[in-house]
């Protein structure tokens, strides 16, 4: 039996953490967080999703330093980021490409349009363990 792939999940806003955790559960562990400082400290205790889905928007730490942060960390920076926002600013999905997303949708999105970016995200991405090897 495959083990079941783990997203992490980083909105500021409950009902859309609950929404996508109720679209993706069947097919993923969720974890959700409410901002990028939990999300940190969540990855800071060991924790390795298989792809992050995040917010742009967020108090306490934005998106896009949550991305930068992610993206010049050395043992995070490989994890796939796919963003969920609002902003269809074709220079913000610009930008956010340049630091290494590997996938954007705009809110408000469709299940199908969330599952298939997930999954064309997840699959360049070989997880690894805390002590380096690969699963």
């Amino acid at each position: 039996m495959n083990k079941k792939r783990t997203i992490l999940i980083i909105d500021d806003h409950q009902s859309i953490r609950m929404i996508l955790g109720n679209i993706l559960i069947k097919e993923y562990n969720i974890v959700t967080k409410k901002d990028g400082i939990d999300a940190f400290a969540w990855l800071h205790e060991g924790n390795i999703p298989d792809l992050i889905l995040l917010d742009m928007i967020m108090p306490r730490l934005h998106g896009i330093s949550f991305l930068s942060n992610l993206r010049s960390s050395g043992f995070f920076s490989e994890i796939p980021v796919v963003v969920l926002s609002g902003n269809e600013s074709k220079e913000f999905i610009s930008k956010t490409k340049e630091m290494g997303i590997n996938g954007y949708i705009t809110k408000p999105f469709k299940p199908e349009i969330l599952r298939t970016t997930i999954a064309d995200a997840m699959n360049d991405y070989t997880p690894v363990s805390k002590n380096g090897t690969e699963y």
